[in-house]
Protein backbone atom coordinates (compact mmCIF):
# COMPACT_ATOMS: atom_id res chain seq x y z
CA UNK A 1 0.00 0.00 0.00
CA UNK A 2 1.30 3.45 -0.93
CA UNK A 3 0.25 6.22 1.43
CA UNK A 4 0.80 9.94 1.52
CA UNK A 5 0.82 9.98 5.32
CA UNK A 6 1.04 7.18 7.89
CA UNK A 7 0.09 7.99 11.49
CA UNK A 8 1.69 5.08 13.27
CA UNK A 9 1.05 3.42 16.61
CA UNK A 10 -1.36 5.87 18.22
CA UNK A 11 -4.28 5.11 20.51
CA UNK A 12 -7.17 5.52 18.08
CA UNK A 13 -10.49 6.79 19.43
CA UNK A 14 -12.80 6.73 16.42
CA UNK A 15 -15.97 8.31 17.81
CA UNK A 16 -18.14 5.19 17.54
CA UNK A 17 -18.00 4.40 21.25
CA UNK A 18 -15.73 1.40 20.84
CA UNK A 19 -12.72 1.19 23.18
CA UNK A 20 -9.56 2.89 22.01
CA UNK A 21 -7.09 0.65 20.18
CA UNK A 22 -3.45 0.98 19.19
CA UNK A 23 -3.75 1.28 15.41
CA UNK A 24 -2.27 3.02 12.39
CA UNK A 25 -4.05 5.53 10.18
CA UNK A 26 -3.25 5.74 6.47
CA UNK A 27 -4.06 8.84 4.43
CA UNK A 28 -4.17 9.14 0.63
CA UNK A 29 -5.19 12.27 -1.26
CA UNK A 30 -6.28 14.05 1.90
CA UNK A 31 -8.68 11.24 2.87
CA UNK A 32 -8.42 8.41 5.38
CA UNK A 33 -7.67 5.22 3.43
CA UNK A 34 -7.19 2.75 6.28
CA UNK A 35 -7.49 2.46 10.06
CA UNK A 36 -5.81 -0.81 11.01
CA UNK A 37 -2.49 -2.36 11.89
CA UNK A 38 -0.85 -1.37 8.63
CA UNK A 39 2.22 -3.39 7.72
CA UNK A 40 4.43 -3.19 4.66
CA UNK A 41 3.12 0.19 3.51
CA UNK A 42 5.27 2.99 2.14
CA UNK A 43 4.45 6.58 3.00
CA UNK A 44 5.69 9.99 1.97
CA UNK A 45 5.51 11.05 5.62
CA UNK A 46 5.39 8.97 8.78
CA UNK A 47 4.11 10.47 12.05
CA UNK A 48 5.09 8.51 15.16
CA UNK A 49 1.96 8.70 17.35
CA UNK A 50 3.05 6.33 20.12
CA UNK A 51 1.76 7.64 23.44
CA UNK A 52 -0.72 9.97 21.73
CA UNK A 53 -4.45 9.76 21.14
CA UNK A 54 -5.53 9.85 17.49
CA UNK A 55 -9.10 10.90 16.74
CA UNK A 56 -11.20 12.43 13.98
CA UNK A 57 -11.51 16.20 14.16
CA UNK A 58 -13.88 17.23 16.93
CA UNK A 59 -17.28 18.82 16.28
CA UNK A 60 -18.10 21.88 18.39
CA UNK A 61 -21.89 22.04 18.55
CA UNK A 62 -22.10 25.37 20.42
CA UNK A 63 -19.55 28.13 19.77
CA UNK A 64 -19.84 31.84 18.94
CA UNK A 65 -17.11 31.66 16.34
CA UNK A 66 -18.22 32.29 12.78
CA UNK A 67 -17.05 35.91 12.53
CA UNK A 68 -13.86 35.23 14.51
CA UNK A 69 -12.90 32.51 12.02
CA UNK A 70 -12.84 35.04 9.16
CA UNK A 71 -9.60 36.55 10.49
CA UNK A 72 -7.79 37.99 13.47
CA UNK A 73 -5.90 36.47 16.37
CA UNK A 74 -8.57 33.86 17.18
CA UNK A 75 -9.11 32.59 13.64
CA UNK A 76 -7.40 29.27 14.41
CA UNK A 77 -8.55 28.83 18.03
CA UNK A 78 -10.83 25.95 17.08
CA UNK A 79 -8.44 23.93 14.94
CA UNK A 80 -5.68 24.37 17.53
CA UNK A 81 -8.06 22.66 19.98
CA UNK A 82 -8.64 19.80 17.53
CA UNK A 83 -11.96 21.13 16.21
CA UNK A 84 -12.55 20.77 12.48
CA UNK A 85 -16.33 21.39 12.38
CA UNK A 86 -18.39 24.06 14.16
CA UNK A 87 -22.13 24.69 14.19
CA UNK A 88 -23.23 28.25 13.45
CA UNK A 89 -25.82 30.45 15.16
CA UNK A 90 -25.59 29.19 18.78
CA UNK A 91 -28.40 30.54 20.98
CA UNK A 92 -30.15 31.47 17.73
CA UNK A 93 -27.72 34.35 17.11
CA UNK A 94 -27.25 35.54 13.52
CA UNK A 95 -27.85 38.43 11.16
CA UNK A 96 -29.69 36.89 8.20
CA UNK A 97 -32.04 37.27 6.51
CA UNK A 98 -32.83 40.79 7.76
CA UNK A 99 -33.81 44.11 6.25
CA UNK A 100 -31.32 46.97 6.88
CA UNK A 101 -33.15 48.52 9.87
CA UNK A 102 -33.56 45.18 11.62
CA UNK A 103 -29.99 44.20 10.74
CA UNK A 104 -28.71 47.31 12.53
CA UNK A 105 -30.78 46.46 15.62
CA UNK A 106 -29.59 42.86 15.75
CA UNK A 107 -26.02 43.95 15.06
CA UNK A 108 -26.21 46.34 18.04
CA UNK A 109 -27.57 43.57 20.26
CA UNK A 110 -24.95 40.98 19.26
CA UNK A 111 -21.93 43.30 19.04
CA UNK A 112 -20.91 42.43 22.60
CA UNK A 113 -20.46 38.79 21.50
CA UNK A 114 -18.98 39.27 18.02
CA UNK A 115 -17.63 42.80 17.68
CA UNK A 116 -18.08 44.85 14.52
CA UNK A 117 -15.75 43.35 11.90
CA UNK A 118 -15.51 44.87 8.44
CA UNK A 119 -17.46 42.24 6.49
CA UNK A 120 -19.71 44.49 4.43
CA UNK A 121 -22.95 43.72 6.28
CA UNK A 122 -24.76 44.01 2.94
CA UNK A 123 -26.17 40.54 2.33
CA UNK A 124 -29.83 40.26 1.40
CA UNK A 125 -30.41 36.51 1.74
CA UNK A 126 -29.30 33.46 3.69
CA UNK A 127 -27.29 32.26 0.70
CA UNK A 128 -25.49 35.62 0.43
CA UNK A 129 -24.64 35.52 4.14
CA UNK A 130 -23.26 31.98 4.00
CA UNK A 131 -21.21 32.88 0.92
CA UNK A 132 -18.99 35.25 2.93
CA UNK A 133 -17.41 32.24 4.67
CA UNK A 134 -16.62 30.27 1.53
CA UNK A 135 -12.86 29.62 1.16
CA UNK A 136 -12.09 32.08 3.98
CA UNK A 137 -12.17 29.95 7.14
CA UNK A 138 -9.87 27.21 8.47
CA UNK A 139 -12.59 24.74 9.46
CA UNK A 140 -16.03 23.52 8.42
CA UNK A 141 -19.09 25.57 9.38
CA UNK A 142 -22.48 23.85 9.57
CA UNK A 143 -25.52 26.18 9.47
CA UNK A 144 -28.31 26.21 12.02
CA UNK A 145 -31.40 28.34 11.49
CA UNK A 146 -31.15 31.29 13.95
CA UNK A 147 -34.37 31.84 15.87
CA UNK A 148 -33.30 35.34 16.99
CA UNK A 149 -32.93 36.62 13.42
CA UNK A 150 -36.02 34.74 12.24
CA UNK A 151 -38.23 36.23 14.95
CA UNK A 152 -36.72 39.74 14.90
CA UNK A 153 -37.03 39.86 11.13
CA UNK A 154 -40.72 38.95 11.22
CA UNK A 155 -41.93 40.94 14.23
CA UNK A 156 -39.14 42.96 15.83
CA UNK A 157 -38.66 43.00 19.60
CA UNK A 158 -42.25 43.33 20.80
CA UNK A 159 -43.97 41.05 23.31
CA UNK A 160 -47.27 40.73 21.45
CA UNK A 161 -48.32 37.30 20.14
CA UNK A 162 -47.36 36.61 16.55
CA UNK A 163 -50.05 37.17 13.95
CA UNK A 164 -50.74 34.59 11.21
CA UNK A 165 -48.81 36.82 8.79
CA UNK A 166 -45.83 37.05 11.15
CA UNK A 167 -45.91 33.31 11.74
CA UNK A 168 -45.88 32.76 7.98
CA UNK A 169 -42.90 35.12 7.64
CA UNK A 170 -40.97 33.23 10.34
CA UNK A 171 -41.74 29.94 8.62
CA UNK A 172 -40.49 31.27 5.27
CA UNK A 173 -37.20 32.40 6.84
CA UNK A 174 -36.81 29.06 8.59
CA UNK A 175 -37.37 27.20 5.32
CA UNK A 176 -34.79 29.46 3.62
CA UNK A 177 -32.22 28.33 6.19
CA UNK A 178 -33.18 24.66 5.92
CA UNK A 179 -32.99 24.85 2.12
CA UNK A 180 -29.51 26.40 2.49
CA UNK A 181 -28.32 23.37 4.47
CA UNK A 182 -29.24 24.17 8.08
CA UNK A 183 -29.30 21.03 10.23
CA UNK A 184 -31.91 22.45 12.59
CA UNK A 185 -32.86 25.58 14.53
CA UNK A 186 -31.05 27.09 17.52
CA UNK A 187 -32.82 29.40 19.96
CA UNK A 188 -31.89 31.56 22.95
CA UNK A 189 -34.87 31.72 25.28
CA UNK A 190 -33.13 33.85 27.92
CA UNK A 191 -32.04 36.36 25.26
CA UNK A 192 -34.19 38.78 23.27
CA UNK A 193 -36.49 38.39 21.43
CA UNK A 194 -36.48 34.62 22.01
CA UNK A 195 -37.46 35.14 25.66
CA UNK A 196 -40.78 36.52 24.40
CA UNK A 197 -41.63 33.43 22.34
CA UNK A 198 -44.48 31.29 23.68
CA UNK A 199 -44.17 27.52 23.52
CA UNK A 200 -46.88 27.13 20.86
CA UNK A 201 -44.95 29.42 18.49
CA UNK A 202 -41.82 27.32 18.99
CA UNK A 203 -43.78 24.09 18.50
CA UNK A 204 -45.07 25.36 15.15
CA UNK A 205 -41.56 26.22 13.96
CA UNK A 206 -40.14 22.96 15.28
CA UNK A 207 -42.69 20.96 13.28
CA UNK A 208 -41.05 22.45 10.19
CA UNK A 209 -37.61 21.53 11.56
CA UNK A 210 -38.79 17.99 12.33
CA UNK A 211 -40.18 17.54 8.82
CA UNK A 212 -36.68 18.25 7.50
CA UNK A 213 -35.10 15.77 9.92
CA UNK A 214 -33.48 18.59 11.89
CA UNK A 215 -32.67 19.28 15.53
CA UNK A 216 -33.99 21.97 17.90
CA UNK A 217 -31.11 23.35 20.02
CA UNK A 218 -32.34 25.73 22.73
CA UNK A 219 -30.57 27.78 25.32
CA UNK A 220 -33.46 27.00 27.64
CA UNK A 221 -35.71 29.38 29.49
CA UNK A 222 -34.17 28.22 32.75
CA UNK A 223 -31.25 26.34 34.33
CA UNK A 224 -30.19 25.47 37.88
CA UNK A 225 -33.07 26.55 40.18
CA UNK A 226 -35.34 26.97 37.13
CA UNK A 227 -34.20 23.81 35.36
CA UNK A 228 -37.52 21.96 35.68
CA UNK A 229 -39.28 24.87 33.96
CA UNK A 230 -36.69 25.22 31.20
CA UNK A 231 -36.27 21.52 30.44
CA UNK A 232 -39.98 20.88 30.82
CA UNK A 233 -40.68 23.34 28.02
CA UNK A 234 -37.88 21.92 25.83
CA UNK A 235 -39.24 18.39 26.17
CA UNK A 236 -42.83 19.56 25.65
CA UNK A 237 -41.74 21.12 22.35
CA UNK A 238 -40.02 17.87 21.41
CA UNK A 239 -43.10 15.76 22.19
CA UNK A 240 -45.61 18.03 20.46
CA UNK A 241 -43.56 18.71 17.33
CA UNK A 242 -41.68 15.43 16.99
CA UNK A 243 -38.37 17.30 16.72
CA UNK A 244 -35.08 16.02 18.12
CA UNK A 245 -34.00 18.17 21.08
CA UNK A 246 -30.44 19.17 21.92
CA UNK A 247 -30.10 21.27 25.09
CA UNK A 248 -27.28 23.80 25.16
CA UNK A 249 -24.77 23.95 28.05
CA UNK A 250 -26.49 21.72 30.60
CA UNK A 251 -24.71 20.59 33.78
CA UNK A 252 -26.02 17.26 35.06
CA UNK A 253 -27.02 17.15 38.71
CA UNK A 254 -29.67 14.84 40.22
CA UNK A 255 -32.52 16.99 38.88
CA UNK A 256 -31.12 17.15 35.36
CA UNK A 257 -30.45 13.40 35.29
CA UNK A 258 -34.04 12.65 36.33
CA UNK A 259 -35.46 15.06 33.74
CA UNK A 260 -33.36 13.53 30.96
CA UNK A 261 -34.44 10.00 31.93
CA UNK A 262 -38.09 11.04 32.05
CA UNK A 263 -37.88 12.72 28.64
CA UNK A 264 -36.41 9.59 27.06
CA UNK A 265 -39.08 7.42 28.66
CA UNK A 266 -41.71 9.68 27.07
CA UNK A 267 -40.16 9.28 23.63
CA UNK A 268 -38.16 12.51 23.30
CA UNK A 269 -34.95 12.12 21.29
CA UNK A 270 -32.63 14.27 23.42
CA UNK A 271 -28.94 15.11 23.79
CA UNK A 272 -27.10 17.98 25.47
CA UNK A 273 -23.73 19.73 25.52
CA UNK A 274 -21.50 21.35 28.12
CA UNK A 275 -17.96 22.71 28.47
CA UNK A 276 -15.58 21.24 31.11
CA UNK A 277 -15.18 24.35 33.27
CA UNK A 278 -16.83 25.57 36.47
CA UNK A 279 -17.53 29.08 35.20
CA UNK A 280 -19.96 30.53 32.68
CA UNK A 281 -19.66 33.59 30.42
CA UNK A 282 -22.24 35.94 28.96
CA UNK A 283 -22.98 39.65 28.70
CA UNK A 284 -23.57 41.82 31.76
CA UNK A 285 -26.97 42.99 30.53
CA UNK A 286 -28.15 39.52 31.58
CA UNK A 287 -27.90 40.79 35.17
CA UNK A 288 -30.95 42.97 34.54
CA UNK A 289 -34.40 41.50 35.26
CA UNK A 290 -35.96 39.76 32.28
CA UNK A 291 -38.66 42.41 31.95
CA UNK A 292 -35.94 45.07 31.65
CA UNK A 293 -34.28 43.19 28.80
CA UNK A 294 -37.53 42.97 26.81
CA UNK A 295 -37.44 45.19 23.76
CA UNK A 296 -33.80 44.50 22.96
CA UNK A 297 -30.62 46.50 23.27
CA UNK A 298 -32.06 49.99 22.72
CA UNK A 299 -34.77 49.49 25.34
CA UNK A 300 -32.31 48.21 27.96
CA UNK A 301 -29.97 51.14 27.40
CA UNK A 302 -32.82 53.66 27.78
CA UNK A 303 -33.66 52.18 31.17
CA UNK A 304 -30.03 52.14 32.30
CA UNK A 305 -29.51 55.80 31.48
CA UNK A 306 -32.77 57.06 33.04
CA UNK A 307 -32.39 57.48 36.85
CA UNK A 308 -36.04 56.76 37.80
CA UNK A 309 -36.12 53.62 35.65
CA UNK A 310 -32.73 52.54 36.94
CA UNK A 311 -34.06 52.72 40.49
CA UNK A 312 -36.88 50.34 39.53
CA UNK A 313 -34.26 47.83 38.36
CA UNK A 314 -32.14 48.06 41.47
CA UNK A 315 -33.54 45.43 43.86
CA UNK A 316 -33.96 42.63 41.31
CA UNK A 317 -30.59 43.32 39.68
CA UNK A 318 -28.85 43.26 43.08
CA UNK A 319 -30.39 39.86 43.80
CA UNK A 320 -29.26 38.47 40.44
CA UNK A 321 -25.71 39.69 41.15
CA UNK A 322 -25.77 37.91 44.53
CA UNK A 323 -26.92 34.69 42.86
CA UNK A 324 -24.09 34.85 40.32
CA UNK A 325 -21.38 35.29 42.94
CA UNK A 326 -17.85 35.94 41.63
CA UNK A 327 -18.12 38.11 38.48
CA UNK A 328 -14.95 38.87 36.49
CA UNK A 329 -15.04 41.24 33.52
CA UNK A 330 -13.63 39.59 30.40
CA UNK A 331 -14.47 42.15 27.70
CA UNK A 332 -15.46 45.82 28.07
CA UNK A 333 -15.91 47.94 24.95
CA UNK A 334 -13.72 51.01 25.37
CA UNK A 335 -12.54 49.83 28.79
CA UNK A 336 -9.73 47.36 28.27
CA UNK A 337 -8.16 48.41 31.58
CA UNK A 338 -11.18 46.89 33.36
CA UNK A 339 -10.81 43.47 31.75
CA UNK A 340 -9.70 40.88 34.27
CA UNK A 341 -11.08 42.93 37.18
CA UNK A 342 -13.83 41.67 39.48
CA UNK A 343 -17.05 43.60 39.84
CA UNK A 344 -16.92 43.40 43.64
CA UNK A 345 -13.40 44.85 43.75
CA UNK A 346 -14.35 47.73 41.45
CA UNK A 347 -17.38 48.49 43.61
CA UNK A 348 -15.32 48.54 46.82
CA UNK A 349 -12.72 50.82 45.25
CA UNK A 350 -15.48 53.23 44.17
CA UNK A 351 -17.26 52.87 47.54
CA UNK A 352 -20.40 51.73 45.76
CA UNK A 353 -22.80 48.85 46.03
CA UNK A 354 -22.14 46.17 43.42
CA UNK A 355 -25.42 46.96 41.67
CA UNK A 356 -24.61 50.68 41.31
CA UNK A 357 -21.15 49.85 39.99
CA UNK A 358 -22.76 47.53 37.44
CA UNK A 359 -25.25 50.18 36.32
CA UNK A 360 -22.55 52.81 35.84
CA UNK A 361 -20.25 50.42 34.01
CA UNK A 362 -22.99 49.38 31.58
CA UNK A 363 -24.13 52.97 30.99
CA UNK A 364 -20.56 54.20 30.46
CA UNK A 365 -19.65 51.42 28.00
CA UNK A 366 -22.85 51.24 25.93
CA UNK A 367 -23.92 48.04 27.68
CA UNK A 368 -21.21 46.09 25.87
CA UNK A 369 -19.43 44.09 28.54
CA UNK A 370 -18.92 40.36 29.00
CA UNK A 371 -18.16 38.63 32.27
CA UNK A 372 -17.01 35.25 33.50
CA UNK A 373 -19.28 34.00 36.27
CA UNK A 374 -17.56 31.51 38.57
CA UNK A 375 -19.76 28.85 40.10
CA UNK A 376 -20.32 29.31 43.85
CA UNK A 377 -18.28 27.26 46.31
CA UNK A 378 -21.49 25.61 47.52
CA UNK A 379 -21.55 23.59 44.29
CA UNK A 380 -19.32 20.57 43.85
CA UNK A 381 -18.21 21.99 40.51
CA UNK A 382 -15.61 19.38 39.65
CA UNK A 383 -17.96 16.57 40.59
CA UNK A 384 -20.70 18.06 38.40
CA UNK A 385 -18.35 18.35 35.42
CA UNK A 386 -17.21 14.73 35.73
CA UNK A 387 -20.79 13.51 36.04
CA UNK A 388 -21.86 15.62 33.07
CA UNK A 389 -19.10 14.42 30.75
CA UNK A 390 -19.76 10.78 31.68
CA UNK A 391 -23.48 10.96 30.83
CA UNK A 392 -24.35 8.88 27.73
CA UNK A 393 -26.31 11.76 26.14
CA UNK A 394 -23.40 14.23 26.44
CA UNK A 395 -21.82 15.97 23.41
CA UNK A 396 -18.79 18.27 23.70
CA UNK A 397 -18.95 22.02 23.12
CA UNK A 398 -16.90 25.09 24.00
CA UNK A 399 -19.46 27.93 24.03
CA UNK A 400 -16.41 29.98 23.08
CA UNK A 401 -16.75 33.78 22.81
CA UNK A 402 -13.82 35.57 21.18
CA UNK A 403 -13.94 39.09 22.59
CA UNK A 404 -11.74 41.09 24.95
CA UNK A 405 -8.30 40.48 26.43
CA UNK A 406 -9.49 38.04 29.10
CA UNK A 407 -11.86 35.66 27.31
CA UNK A 408 -13.09 32.50 28.99
CA UNK A 409 -10.54 29.78 28.29
CA UNK A 410 -13.27 27.33 27.24
CA UNK A 411 -13.02 28.77 23.71
CA UNK A 412 -9.39 27.67 23.46
CA UNK A 413 -8.90 24.46 25.44
CA UNK A 414 -12.16 22.56 25.88
CA UNK A 415 -11.44 19.50 23.77
CA UNK A 416 -7.81 19.24 24.83
CA UNK A 417 -9.03 19.39 28.44
CA UNK A 418 -11.69 16.72 27.87
CA UNK A 419 -9.19 14.39 26.20
CA UNK A 420 -6.30 15.04 28.57
CA UNK A 421 -7.92 15.68 31.95
CA UNK A 422 -11.07 13.56 31.78
CA UNK A 423 -10.27 10.75 29.33
CA UNK A 424 -6.55 10.00 29.12
CA UNK A 425 -5.64 10.80 32.73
Amino acid sequence: MELDILIAGGDVVDGTGTPRSRLDVGIVGGKIAAVDRIEGATAGRVIDAKGWMVAPGFIDVHVHSELARLGGSDQFAGVLDGVTTELMSPDGFSWAPLQPDRLREVKDYLQVFYGDPDIGWDWTSVADYLAIFRDRIPNNLVPQAPHLAIKAGAMGWGAEPSSPEQMAAMTRSLVDWLDAGAVGMAAGLEYQPGALSPADELVALCRVVASAGGVYAPHQRGYWSRLARGSGESFQIGRESGVKVHISHLAVDDTAAELLDEAQQKGVDVTFDMYPYTAACTHLLMMLPEWAQAGGYASSMRQLTDPPQREQLRAETAERIRERGDIMLSSVEGGEELEGRRLGDLAREARQADVDCLFELLARHAGRALAVYHWPDSLDGEGLIRRTLAHPLYIGSTDGIYMGTRPHRRGFGTFARIAGEYVRS
